[in-house]
């Protein structure tokens, strides 16, 4: 369900863009990949067990999909969100 998955992503994005803005954290594909592993606690999810054995998962194009929307989304209620890419 898309709703569901907007009610759980806002606020992790939210904690994501407040350490950016108070701790200049950069976020890479790989860490958020991490931290949404962290946050899912379902032991059902390939990211929860990567991040819980802190295995990187490397997705270049994770902005294609649903997360994409997601990252655009909160940019449009609250700019300034960056991922680096590169």
């Amino acid at each position: 369900n898309y709703c569901a998955f907007e009610d759980w992503m806002a606020p992790v994005l939210n904690e994501m863009h407040d350490e950016q803005e108070s701790d200049g954290v950069s976020w890479t594909p790989s860490s958020m990949i991490k931290r949404f592993g962290e946050r899912i606690a379902n032991p059902e999810s390939v990211w929860y067990w990567c991040a819980k054995n802190d295995i990187p998962v490397f997705c270049p194009a994770i902005t294609d999909g649903s997360v994409g929307d997601m990252v655009f989304f909160h940019s449009y209620k609250r700019p300034g969100f960056k991922i680096d890419i590169a």
